[in-house]
């Protein structure tokens, strides 16, 4: 019997997917509305696989991936989601997920998708596959910041000028204004609110 572990703070939600994979051979769910319950059932149970939204009521299902993946390195994680983004997807894999089932599959893409994430392997349903796949071109093709760019662009973010950046990091205005000019060419972008946006959009500065 296959211990299949299921989060989402959608209580009907959560009793429907929990009810249909109970109905199928094989399988004994166990539903949890908030993360911290699913983590104490973790502690003290050996579950095959997690199944989880990516909207929770009081943090995201990236963060609930990266602390499950650390707390329990070698359970399955797999995303169930209505969001199809392929930013989402690429940082939900990256945060240690084995895959990523969007909600309108078929039964039958579903349970397939269920299987192969309990066989361990990459289970992404056919649609966030094609997400994804997109999501990791664009990341590849993205320019890498470098620790000081990446410090610099944060502080720019939280909307220090160039002089408080300067006193911050112990740099001269000159050489903050260089990084600037140096960051806008580097992404091709026309000024530092583009620049911003592309970067929170692909989460290059980590937040």
């Amino acid at each position: 019997m296959k211990i299949i572990t299921v989060l989402d703070d959608h209580p009907l939600l959560l009793e429907g997917v929990a009810s249909f994979l109970n109905n199928q051979d094989g399988y004994q769910v166990y539903p949890f509305l908030e993360e911290v319950s699913l983590i104490e059932f973790l502690n003290t149970t050996k579950a095959d696989l997690l199944l989880m939204d990516m909207q929770l009521l009081n943090t995201s299902g990236v963060e609930v991936c990266a602390q499950v993946r650390k707390l329990f390195p070698l359970i399955p994680i797999v995303a169930l989601s209505n969001l199809a983004d392929g930013n989402l997807i690429f940082q939900f894999m990256q945060a240690g997920g084995n895959g990523y089932i969007l909600k309108d599959v078929s039964n039958g893409e579903f349970l397939d998708c269920v299987q192969l994430g309990l066989e361990g392997r990459e289970a992404i349903c056919d649609r966030a596959k094609e997400l994804y796949t997109g999501a990791v071109s664009t990341m590849k093709s993205l320019p890498r910041l470098t620790q000081r760019e990446k410090e610099i662009l944060i502080l720019i973010s939280n909307g220090l000028t160039t002089n408080q950046i300067a006193e911050q990091l112990f740099l001269s205005p000159v050489t903050v204004e260089t990084h600037r000019r140096n960051l806008l060419t580097k992404f091709k972008v026309k000024n530092m609110i583009e620049l911003v946006q592309l970067a929170l959009k692909h989460k290059l500065l980590g937040l």
